[in-house]
């Protein structure tokens, strides 16, 4: 006969989902990509794992696997919190965002690759580096996590890498000045060729060394927004956010 054990799992809780009264279902990105487990009272103000499985706590589970698989919180160890400042309206929107962003995105079992991102992502935000510019990084990465990133290295029809004058975000990538026309994609200056290119090859050790201005940061969560919509279905209600910034 079949008996249950006890497995650990460390994790950033994305999502919590209300199953009954104060019982929950508690979604986790980890070193080995989603996992989802049941927590029993959760909701109570006197569970002693509450704040463990909160959004954006990193923290250690102790899960009980049944003999079907599924997982049940035996106990949470808390190791650090990423929970917004209130007072703090663009680091509030962008860690909205990022919760949305991966609950959304991500299924079980996906995401072995971008975990490390969105923990040093959170840990820079923490320390006080620009939110807007680290979840602009994430979000770059997740999407070529997902597979569709874009070809920011050279023109995508002739594989040129000068003259680069355009985006084109129908087609995936770069246009060179030959081959962009009216209506396959969008003029773009020096500076936004050089910010989105950034964003989609920038190394995990660099995401805090280069800050972008909020005018300049700010059009990209709807642009990329809009490219991940086209794309996946994908609609993020926390895009909004960032009009009131």
């Amino acid at each position: 006969m079949a008996t249950n054990r006890k497995i650990q799992k460390e994790g950033i809780v994305l999502r919590q989902t209300i199953t009954k009264e104060a019982d929950a279902m508690v979604d986790c990105l980890g070193p080995d990509g989603v996992f989802a487990f049941y927590a029993r009272g959760i909701g109570k103000l006197t569970s002693k794992n509450g704040a463990s499985c909160s959004a954006l706590s990193h923290s250690i589970f102790t899960l009980i696997v049944s003999s079907n698989g599924s997982l049940s919180l035996s106990e949470a160890k808390p190791l650090e919190s990423f929970l917004p400042s209130s007072s703090d309206l663009s680091q509030f929107a962008v860690l909205s965002f990022l919760q949305e962003l991966s609950a959304k995105l991500l299924q079980d079992g996906e995401g072995e690759g971008i975990y490390p991102w969105l923990l040093e992502t959170l840990k820079k935000i923490k320390e006080g580096f620009d939110p807007l510019t680290a979840g602009l990084i994430y979000f770059a990465h997740l999407l070529v996590d997902f597979g569709i990133g874009l070809d920011v290295d050279e023109c995508i029809v002739c594989h040129k890498k000068s003259s680069i004058a355009a985006i084109s975000y129908e087609d995936g990538g770069f246009l060179c000045k030959d081959h962009f026309q009216e209506g396959n994609g969008q003029l773009a200056g020096a500076q936004k060729l050089k910010i989105i290119r950034y964003l989609f090859r920038v190394p995990l050790e660099m995401i805090d060394k280069i800050t972008f201005e909020k005018e300049d940061a700010l059009p990209f969560y709807k642009e990329l927004g809009q490219y991940l919509h086209d794309q996946t279905g994908a609609s993020l209600k926390s895009i909004s956010l960032f009009e009131k910034l």
